[in-house]
């Protein structure tokens, strides 16, 4: 498996990983578009992970400045194996230290998917206990949309 920034000629392949992965959920769900995919593809951050023939999984991340430190931030992490979400977040947190970014933040929902629970433990990843709260704004709260906020 090969771990590394994902181009635009695979944004197809990654929208159809994502869709198998994350099957029947709200179109606002979905993370990996054409607009999406070419800004995560510049982050420094984000990466596929492939075999010889297609993407296996895909990990979105940005580094998100707060004045005083760096955070890396994974919105979107989906892939086809355990052993592929380790992979994921190896690189992940490789790339966060090399960049002097010393907090990686991953949103995910617990308990849904015990392989990337599993590989969240072994990178060391660990629930902060909190609760994203979001109000939509604009249009999209207009026709009652709540959700795809982060996600």
């Amino acid at each position: 498996m090969h771990y590394r920034v994902f181009e635009e000629p695979e944004f197809a392949a990654l929208r159809e990983l994502e869709r198998r992965v994350f099957p029947d959920r709200p179109e606002s769900f979905y993370r990996a578009n054409l607009a999406a995919l070419r800004f995560y593809a510049r982050s420094g951050h984000s990466y596929v992970a492939s075999d010889d023939q297609e993407p296996r999984g895909f990990v979105l991340a940005q580094a998100v400045w707060q004045g005083d430190r760096a955070t890396v931030l994974a919105t979107r992490i989906a892939a086809e194996s355990a052993e592929v979400y380790g992979g994921l977040l190896r690189a992940l947190v490789k790339s966060a230290y090399d960049a002097n970014a010393y907090e990686v933040a991953l949103l995910a929902e617990p308990g849904v998917n015990r392989e990337l629970d599993r590989q969240l433990a072994e990178a060391g990843l660990t629930s902060s206990g909190r609760t994203l709260f979001v109000r939509v704004l604009g249009s999209r709260a207009g026709r009652g949309e709540s959700a795809g906020v982060l996600e």
